[in-house]
């Protein structure tokens, strides 16, 4: 059996021989950025939109990939067919390279380039049947800072928050900004539903705008849904009907309980389920027009 494929800095390598310097700077103070993405029957759902967010984020580093585009997506589905993969986690990372000790710029830095392609292993169901229960962390998200809105190197306040959370016996933790509003959570957006309305926090929140809550509110303006992104206090989030998470590898997971007060029924209702559905279709759509294309 062969062994999994990494591809950094240019070439194709055993995943155990993948290896960078200790010297390198997102090692050292998370100088980098990442993108995490979902392939199904070998296609990488929303490829571009991860791409374009990518080189945002390393326009707001400013960093420069040795890469572009269309070379760093022929990269991926090249390592897709040698992990002979077809539904697969994918990660892109990019470092700003390597350099002396300390904060300054002195040098000029080669960035490291990493992706790794894994098989992809499905949430236990029970996730998606019973929803799973999340606390509000005491931890505040700086709307103000350039940070939350590129995925950096930079996770240790998600990290902690999660940790928080499972020492309280909660699966998931949900971040506050430094004004108390609801934020996101620790790898995930997060929506409500109230009165068939759905909600969910602002970019003014503090928030990372995910590519899969793109996704949904797109479908949510196709099913002319009652739709509103703004500022959401602990309150609202406590009262709501329905509560759910979003990212590229669990798509629309259900919250059944925050803080131990159970959200509207206490199980995933109808707009969640809705949601998730719709969200799956539109992965298998995109999947299929991929596979007619020439």
């Amino acid at each position: 059996m062969n062994k999994p494929k990494a591809w950094i800095n240019g070439k194709f390598v055993d995943i155990d021989k993948a290896k960078i310097s200790v010297f390198d700077r997102g090692f050292l103070y998370g100088d980098g950025i990442f993108e995490t993405m979902r392939s199904y029957a070998g296609m990488v759902f929303r490829l571009d939109t991860h791409l374009n967010r990518l080189f945002g984020a390393l326009e707001v580093m400013r960093m420069r990939s040795p890469y572009n585009r269309k070379e760093l997506k022929d990269i991926i589905y090249k390592g897709l067919n040698i992990n002979r993969l077809k539904n697969a986690y994918i990660r892109l990372t990019i470092t700003r390279g390597e350099g002396r000790f300390g904060i300054h710029f002195k040098d000029a830095f080669t960035p490291n380039v990493v992706i790794v392609i894994k098989e992809f292993g499905e949430y236990p169901g029970w996730m998606y049947s019973r929803g799973i229960s999340a606390k509000v962390v005491e931890m505040a998200q700086n709307e103000r800072s350039l940070l939350p809105g590129i995925k950096s190197l930079n996770y240790l306040t998600y990290i902690l928050a999660r940790l928080y959370a499972k020492e309280a016996d909660y699966d998931e933790a949900i971040l506050k900004n430094t004004k108390g509003y609801i934020a996101e959570a620790a790898t995930s957006n997060i929506f409500l539903v109230k009165k068939n309305i759905l909600i969910t926090p602002s970019q003014a929140s503090g928030i990372l705008p995910g590519v899969t809550r793109g996704v949904v509110i797109e479908i949510a303006k196709g099913l002319r849904l009652k739709m509103q992104e703004k500022l959401v206090t602990y309150k609202a989030l406590l009262n709501a009907d329905e509560a759910f998470l979003t990212n590229s590898l669990v798509e629309v997971l259900p919250i059944r309980s925050i803080d131990h007060k159970k959200v509207g029924a206490g199980r995933p209702c109808d707009m969640t389920k809705l949601l998730h559905i719709s969200y799956q279709k539109q992965v298998i759509k995109e999947t299929l027009n991929r596979s007619v294309l020439p």
